[in-house]
């Protein structure tokens, strides 16, 4: 319930925020914690749900990151997430490079207090610190890009797994997303797809609208999967782009708030969630995640805890996920590996390749 964890939420954050941080640092030098993360809401509504709407708590909690759960491997804990009351809207403004920075500072002084190898910025933090405030995304901090791309991809695959029909769809458009759309595009057309992105602009107020031009309508002609990184599930709704899309089409989300269940022909997806059997959050993520679902932004900072390693290079990144036994939550159980035809095997040498990839972790865990 909102009022309980508001209400947890603000013992932790005042009345046991120093104790806190002792204990923290006690059980620090086990060992035990190999990850901190930090997460943000996404509009007031999130917001309030761990936060009352009162001004000067508001301002009490600005850039204070508070612990607001742990993160689970098994029955014991890997890694402590924090939250902060500040939107990204906020922070983005350069008059706030300050706080960004404070921000910063604090986690690298959580990260040494629990004895953490890595720190995790959740969606959109790592980009808006880089880009906006010239803060280097350098080891031990990682930002959320190649999380995104792998969840996002898994998804895909999974997708194109239970729908048989969909063993030769290949065409994929993407809506914004800017440095992320960019990227994702150029390792989709890696893979073998063929990915166009929709280009879209944003409005004074804040609105995201697609350019209704030619170009953008015939990227969305035929297209097989659509993957939305619109910030919010509302804007690809304002938007109608789905009037242009094939209802055999399949929407991959990415956006938070997400697009709502059945407000679309076509069926729709979660792309940012990831699991990894017997991982989870607890409490679970405000707004509406559930404790085994784990966001994509996360996974870099995770995966380096895990192995000790860094990969820069997507591939590589995608390979040591794998093997790490991630991948979509959009499955609530490891799927069984069954191989396909011979016939499409020699089609597509490469899909081979990834689906073999994709079974080690699977029959790993059975």
């Amino acid at each position: 319930m909102p009022i309980f964890r508001q209400i947890i939420f603000i013992l932790i954050g005042t009345v046991l925020r120093w104790p806190l941080w002792l204990f923290i640092a006690l059980i620090g030098r086990s060992g035990i914690f190999k990850t901190v993360f930090l997460v943000y809401p996404t509009d007031e509504v999130e917001c309030r749900g761990f936060c009352p709407r009162i001004p000067l708590l508001r301002r009490f909690f600005s850039g204070r990151p508070t612990p607001g759960g742990l993160i689970m491997n098994g029955w014991m804990p890997m890694g402590i997430y924090f939250v902060i009351p500040d939107l990204t809207q906020d922070l983005a403004r350069k008059k706030n490079r300050a706080l960004a920075e404070a921000i910063v500072r604090r986690m690298h002084w959580i990260r040494r207090l629990a004895g953490a190898r890595t720190i995790g910025l959740a969606g959109q933090l790592g980009p808006i610190f880089a880009r906006r405030h010239n803060i280097p995304m350098d080891p031990p901090l990682f930002s959320s890009i190649n999380g995104n791309i792998f969840s996002i991809h898994e998804a895909i695959n999974w997708v194109t797994r239970q729908k048989r029909s969909f063993f030769h769809a290949r065409k994929v458009a993407v809506v914004g997303g800017g440095e992320l759309g960019g990227t994702l595009q150029e390792y989709l057309n890696h893979q073998g797809y063929q990915c166009n992105t929709v280009d879209v602009r944003y409005t004074r107020r804040g609105k995201v609208v697609p350019l209704q031009s030619d170009e953008n309508m015939e990227n969305l002609h035929d297209v097989n999967f659509v993957i939305n990184l619109m910030p919010k599930g509302e804007d690809f709704l304002d938007s109608n782009l789905h009037e242009f899309i094939s209802k055999d089409s399949v929407i991959i989300d990415f956006s938070r708030p997400a697009i709502p269940e059945k407000a679309l022909p076509q069926e729709v997806y979660f792309g940012n969630r990831i699991r990894r059997t017997d991982m989870r959050f607890i409490f679970a993520l405000p707004g509406g995640w559930k404790q085994r679902q784990m966001p994509a932004c996360a996974l870099p900072a995770l995966l380096s805890a895990l192995t000790g390693e860094v990969s820069e290079h997507l591939e590589a990144f995608c390979f040591l996920a794998r093997r790490q036994a991630f991948g979509t939550a959009l499955v609530d159980t490891p799927l069984e590996y069954q191989p396909l035809t011979k016939p499409f095997w020699s089609q597509n040498s490469q899909l081979k390749e990834e689906l073999e990839l994709d079974a080690i972790p699977m029959i790993a865990n059975e």
